[in-house]
């Protein structure tokens, strides 16, 4: 992505942030969280028919970092800063671009994302449950290093790397319920990205995938000590991407691209 690019939406999310805090002075204080997760991370690519031409998965492992009032008891505002970075190495099978050949590799992921969420809750005692609407935006940038393989005819096959920059909205629905000793807390909702870019200096190539929406589910329950105190958490999370295939630059093109990330993690709030 280039520098000015990230300057100004980095500025932007600076700005947002700001503002959301200023503008509720009443909203309640926001806390630190750090969790540590294991994410089941899968890769498709499909040809322009429709057939996978292969398929990435494998463990990953993420550290998170957070500040956030989402555990404000009035209505309001909420806000929600985010910043993590996570990799692992992953399974790599399908075929080679050019040749068609079936090969089997290993890739290395590495990356980072921060995002900032924003949005307005409302509080029904009678129900016992508040509802968030929420609206987001991040950046995201992986680096994608593919092992060298053999294929299907016995050839070697020289891997190379590729670095993914994204830029991305979210929009969702949450809710929480509070008992005693614990409180839930769920969102839902479409992820779109809304800027795409893909290097891979090998080549001198830059590609540009397309953009589609996505969906991300996530549920978190907390444990509230004897203090009125919220401490250790667990959280599920199913989160996507979908990309259309690129342009073709060089006889080259990015197939259209399937993410799909499913994680368990531990954390605790300070």
């Amino acid at each position: 992505m280039k520098k000015t690019t990230v300057s100004v939406f980095f500025s932007a999310l600076l700005i947002f942030g700001n503002s959301l805090v200023i503008a509720d002075e009443s909203a309640d204080d926001g806390v630190t969280e750090v969790s540590a997760g294991v994410e089941l991370f899968r890769w498709q690519e499909f040809d322009r028919a429709g057939t996978r031409l292969l398929t990435e998965q494998g463990p990953r492992a993420r550290l998170s970092f957070s500040h956030n009032n989402e555990g404000r008891l009035t209505s309001g505002l909420l806000y929600r800063m985010d910043a993590s970075v996570y990799g692992g190495v992953v399974d790599y099978d399908g075929q080679t671009q050019r040749l068609g050949h079936f090969a089997a590799a290993s890739v290395d992921y590495l990356g980072a994302t921060t995002e900032l969420t924003g949005g307005y809750r409302l509080v029904n005692y009678k129900w016992g449950r508040s509802l968030d609407l929420l609206a987001g935006v991040g950046l995201d940038r992986w680096s994608r290093d593919i092992g060298n393989g053999a294929s299907s005819q016995g050839a070697r096959v020289i891997g190379y790397e590729e670095i993914f920059d994204i830029a991305f909205t979210r929009f969702s629905l949450g809710m929480e319920k509070r008992a005693d000793i614990w409180r839930s807390l769920w969102r839902a909702g479409i992820k779109y990205p809304v800027y795409t870019n893909e290097t891979i200096d090998a080549f001198s190539l830059e590609l540009k995938p397309g953009k589609r929406p996505s969906l991300f589910f996530s549920y978190r329950f907390q444990l509230i000590d004897r203090t009125g105190d919220e401490g250790v958490y667990v959280k599920f999370l199913y989160d996507s991407y979908r990309f259309a295939k690129s342009d073709v630059v060089s006889m080259f093109e990015q197939p259209k691209s399937h993410m799909d990330v499913m994680s368990f993690s531990i954390g605790r709030e300070f």
